[in-house]
């Protein structure tokens, strides 16, 4: 395999849209589709289980967690593609080794060489023409033949896919080192991982190199580390990724322009259709889309998002057929004045009243089934009626992930009884949902630190 060169996003890091030589995808590894009788409404029955994936693999040669401390970094799986993205220190080049599943046992694809790190030791690549709902695993080469720890990834399921699919989700890491529960979650061999935010607090940094340092301890601590390792991650930025709420009015262009390059030096992503690129869609075949939206970046006194985001919206709601719908947010969408009156509410889709009224109207007006939003920022764990008792959108759920790490907003513990919110507590945490479309049902699970789970329900979308 040959890697063809192109620049990426002014990263500075070598970037490369490669192509595996396998053909077309096909169906892949997905588990067919939903077929006569299997439409996945509510009361089909259970969707199958994801097939089994060979243990494992490990590089045969040397670890060199020198030249590789920050792990391996995969995002945003299509059922063709991914983009893998390693950070390494002291190297004038390095390759990749890419391999399959095949049954039970690991198939090399090829071995991608020579890629040249930009400035701040990343490369990133974009492979392409891979296998519909496969596992592929991989690990960075240094010339003298060492090796980075091994990551694993899964592609998305292709247009026909139908089984139950498994994602993780949080927010706000901050303090908590080394994120236990993200450790947990890193063996788990989940489909995909959403991080919504916060994922690093770089308040007070201005140059690109300042951003860069909050960046690296994030990536080298264990638990980002091994679950980045572990899947492919999803991931949009709140106000930490660059500095706390009313500072992103004042931040300047080059400020703002600096947080932008580092996060996405540390996370690989694809560029989405407009603003700064991080609104965007993620297709898990007829089982899931993925809406990723940018809550902060295009915010203003009197809009929450753009009218190009908006409209974006809008239309692939409209458009999508996949059974279910994840809208991730870094900030809540729920009517939460029960809990909060109005107190912080420009701070979330609540103190933007018409948007957010345009966009749950639509929602509404249109009929469009399966949705579930999925949200973070408040520092604790939450799954609620989107509007209160008797309000239009009371029968849609919101999710509220982590933190992770940061500090525990005990307000959760001590605020009960209320009916539009089943489930609100503080403790460090990861979610899991596991998506099954022939029940129309998501199983939420909130796992702490020690891996147990901390509180559980089942949401009928």
């Amino acid at each position: 395999m040959r890697p063809t060169r192109r620049n990426f996003l002014a990263m500075g890091g070598a970037a490369a849209a490669v192509a595996t030589g396998l053909g077309a995808c096909g169906k892949g590894g997905d588990s067919g589709g939903p077929g006569e009788g299997d439409s996945g409404d509510p009361g089909v029955g259970p969707a199958p289980l994801r097939p089994p994936e060979p243990p494992p693999w490990t590089p045969e040669g040397d670890l060199d967690l020198e030249a590789f401390p920050f792990g391996l970094q995969s995002g945003d799986a299509s059922d063709r593609s991914i983009w893998l993205s390693v950070r390494a220190i002291g190297l004038a080049s390095l390759d990749l080794v890419l391999l399959r599943a095949v049954g039970e046992r690991w198939e090399t694809l090829g071995t991608l060489e020579g890629l040249v790190p930009g400035d701040e030791g990343v490369v990133q690549i974009q492979v392409e023409d891979l296998e519909a709902d496969t596992a592929y695993a991989w690990a960075a080469r240094s010339p003298e033949g060492r090796f980075s720890r091994p990551g694993r990834f899964r592609t998305a399921l292709g247009p026909e896919g139908w089984r139950q699919v498994v994602l993780g989700a949080t927010s706000c890491l901050g303090g908590n080192d080394p994120w236990p529960n993200l450790r947990v979650a890193a063996q788990e061999g989940l489909d995909l991982f959403a991080l919504l935010g916060d994922t690093v607090y770089c308040d007070g940094a201005v140059s690109i190199e300042d951003f860069r340092v909050f960046w690296r301890e994030a990536l080298a601590t264990a638990g980002l580390n091994e679950l980045s390792a572990s899947t492919s991650l999803v991931a949009t930025w709140d106000d930490h990724e660059l500095t706390n709420n009313d500072g992103w009015a004042d931040a300047p262009p080059e400020q703002r322009a600096a947080a932008l390059q580092a996060f996405r030096e540390a996370i690989p992503m694809g560029r989405g259709p407009g603003g700064d690129g991080i609104w965007r869609k993620l297709s898990w075949g007829a089982v899931l889309d993925v809406f990723v939206l940018d809550c902060r970046g295009e915010r203003t006194d009197d809009r929450y998002i753009s009218a190009e985001q908006m409209d974006w919206l809008k239309a692939e709601l409209a458009d999508s057929g996949a059974r279910f719908k994840i809208i991730l947010n870094s900030v809540p969408i729920t009517d939460e004045t029960a809990f909060f009156g109005e107190a912080g509410a420009q701070d979330r889709w609540q103190g933007f009243p018409d948007q957010r009224n345009e966009l749950l109207g639509f929602i509404l007006d249109e009929g469009i089934p399966g949705i579930l939003w999925l949200s973070g920022d408040h520092h604790f764990a939450m799954i609620a009626h989107v509007d209160p008792e008797g309000g239009p959108a009371w029968d849609q759920w919101e999710v509220l992930v982590g933190p992770s790490g940061s500090f525990l907003n005990v307000a959760a513990t001590l605020f009960v009884g209320d009916p539009q919110y089943p489930v609100l507590f503080a403790a460090w945490n990861y979610c899991r949902l596991t998506c099954d479309p022939g029940t129309g049902q998501v199983e939420v699970a909130f796992v702490g630190d020690d891996g147990q789970v901390i509180e559980a329900r089942t949401l009928q979308i």
